[in-house]
């Protein structure tokens, strides 16, 4: 195996290569770069057409963007999040269904007044190390979202818990000999394998915020001290846990190789031995998927390819309506995108039905709120009663007029001595905005008079610039774009992650610095609403209130495509059921059940 191994590494290093030659909680939505879109597939079954193949038992997903942030606790590229599923376990997770299941956990109790939720976990668990996964491992993890020099983007699971307040403001005088657990209340070890977590009060919220990934305490918190987090991150691309697999290679910019964990405790699940998540780009991916140096393509929009991919009797074109869109944000801290009318003219001024119509040939649609296609916050009645963006640039000019942000003598807009520039963070080589740009280059250009000035970085540099080291950057960008997959239907973490004031930090997932102190309040109110039903309503006023301050442009929402071959078996996704967690039940053709 080990010289198969070494063989197979050797051909991907050659191979990507030859590709760069050529030329992105229950959900916290994490940023992809996107790829393409577009129409229904027949999925005829198709096990007939490879009963008789002899295939190796390994799978070769082709993503875009490796950026090597393994670590549950600060990971924000929806790529890397893939790693850190198939590496780390929660207490439990999602079915296909929608259904609560045990993973690290045996069985779990709510109580009565719902503030309290009791897990007893499997006493044969360990993580790949051999150590065991206990309960101390379980408080480690919340403490390290609830340390005051926490700086990632997770910390809002913990933040409803009892005493969570105390132990982040750094209130309750903590020395280098205490035991940090014996201050925590939120989460406590009641023994080595049952764990309390302890929530302020009762919220319709509090269930999905205790699945976060188990990190084991003697690995990451072997070097950690009561607000002393920076060693953790020096451990981020080299993930241990108990999930599935073992991250055996990373290779930066070329690909991560997962070998499956001998000691993840389901064998009769994740059949799979091993997984090579291989670095494509864009403009190449789905030859290489068809000339079948990849298996799988996750996440595909581009007509053409769907239609070709459907073609072929080796190959499957899954499709379903996504749980996310495509999306642009703006500045809401620095320069003139901190003017709502500014933000509102863009909107008019960009086609966003000339978009869609001409790169997805109609295989998509326009949206003007923040909310997933699926979530149960969204009904047409409200979408019908939404502010309308539709494309009317005589109407843009007319508010810039308005709000003082005429016409200079140089040809281009500004107010009180400030020019009109927007500062536009771009991705090279990238389908969508190599049709975007231009766009914007018309009508905010050429139309409005706005100065515009494209900085071309890649995808993990920006991720930098207004994620991880934003708090530096604020100056340096007006607008960028990017896509989410959405991972739930409750809109709850949608919002509460993206726009609330608390986000607007370093590592934080408030990348346009958005403040509202209503949206703020209602956020806040929102997740006490036990009944979806009844806080339907109160999501859609929060979705309305976002959508007329123009506080971000969704550009398309669509239905997306899996691409795999046909020897990937028992492999389904939808929604809000992506590629990894279908893993769970697939196989190779010839190594199944």
């Amino acid at each position: 195996m080990k010289k198969k191994l070494i063989l197979l590494l050797a051909f991907l290093m050659i191979a990507s290569m030859f590709l760069a030659a050529c030329g992105g909680a229950d959900d916290e939505p994490a940023p992809d770069d996107d790829n393409g879109e577009a129409v229904d597939p027949d999925d005829d079954d198709d096990d007939d057409d490879v009963a008789d193949e002899d295939y190796e038992n390994l799978l070769i997903a082709g993503v875009t963007e490796i950026g090597g942030n393994f670590n549950p606790a600060y990971y924000s590229s929806a790529y890397d999040g893939f790693v850190v599923d198939f590496v780390f376990q929660p207490l439990m997770t999602r079915n296909f269904d929608g259904e609560w299941t045990m993973e690290a956990a045996e069985d779990w109790e709510v109580s009565e007044d719902g503030t309290q939720v009791t897990f007893f976990m499997d006493e044969s668990n360990v993580f790949s190390d051999g150590e065991p996964v206990t309960a101390h491992d379980v408080v480690w993890t919340y403490m390290l979202l609830s340390d005051p020099s926490y700086t990632g983007r997770y910390d809002s699971v913990a933040r409803e818990l009892v005493g969570f307040d105390e132990f982040r403001g750094d209130e309750l005088g903590i020395t280098a000999d205490d035991d940090p657990a014996d201050f925590f209340e939120g989460v406590v070890a009641l023994d080595d394998y049952t764990v309390q977590f302890t929530f302020k009060e009762a919220l319709r919220t509090n269930i999905a915020n205790t699945t976060m990934h188990i990190m084991p305490k003697h690995y990451y918190g072997a070097q950690w001290a009561y607000g002393r987090t920076e060693a953790i991150q020096g451990l981020n691309s080299r993930p241990m846990g108990s999930g599935p697999y073992i991250m055996e290679v990373f290779a930066p910019d070329q690909y991560v190789y997962l070998n499956r964990n001998p000691n993840y405790i389901f064998e009769d699940q994740f059949a799979i031995e091993e997984i090579i998540l291989e670095s494509v780009t864009m403009q190449t991916d789905v030859e290489e998927f068809m000339a079948g140096n990849v298996d799988l393509l996750a996440g595909q929009i581009t007509p053409d390819d769907i239609r070709n991919v459907d073609a072929d009797p080796d190959r499957v074109a899954h499709g379903y309506s996504r749980s996310g869109y495509g999306y642009i944000k703006t500045n809401h801290e620095h320069g003139p995108t901190t003017d709502p009318a500014v933000r509102q003219a863009l909107y008019y001024s960009f086609n966003l039905q000339e978009f869609v119509d001409n790169y997805f040939e109609g295989y998509a649609t326009t949206q003007f709120h923040p909310y997933s296609q699926v979530s149960w916050a969204v009904t047409d009645e409200w979408v019908e009663s939404l502010p309308d963006y539709s494309f009317d640039l005589d109407r843009a000019a007319q508010i810039l007029d308005d709000a003082g942000w005429t016409v200079g003598a140089d040809g281009v807009r500004e107010k009180d001595g400030e020019t009109l520039t927007l500062n536009i963070l771009a991705m090279p080589d990238h389908d969508i905005l190599d049709t975007l740009i231009p766009m914007w280059e018309r009508d905010w250009g050429e139309g409005l008079n706005i100065d515009l000035n494209v900085a071309y970085e890649e995808f993990n540099s920006i991720l930098d610039t207004v994620i991880y080291d934003s708090d530096n950057n604020v100056e340096e960008w007006s607008m960028f774009f990017l896509a989410t997959t959405i991972t739930s239907y409750d809109p709850h973490g949608t919002v509460e992650g993206s726009f609330h004031s608390r986000h607007v930090r370093s590592g934080g997932n408030n990348t346009s610095r958005y403040r509202n102190e209503e949206v703020d309040r209602m956020i806040d109110e929102g997740e006490r609403i036990m009944d979806d039903d009844e806080a339907r309503p109160h999501y859609q006023e929060i979705g309305r209130i976002l959508t007329e301050d123009a506080a971000f442009m969704p550009v398309y929402a669509n239905e997306t495509y899996d691409f795999y071959h046909n020897k990937l078996q028992n492999f389904e996704t939808h929604s809000i059921y992506n590629w990894v967690a279908a893993m769970r039940d697939a196989y190779i053709q010839g190594h199944g059940n």
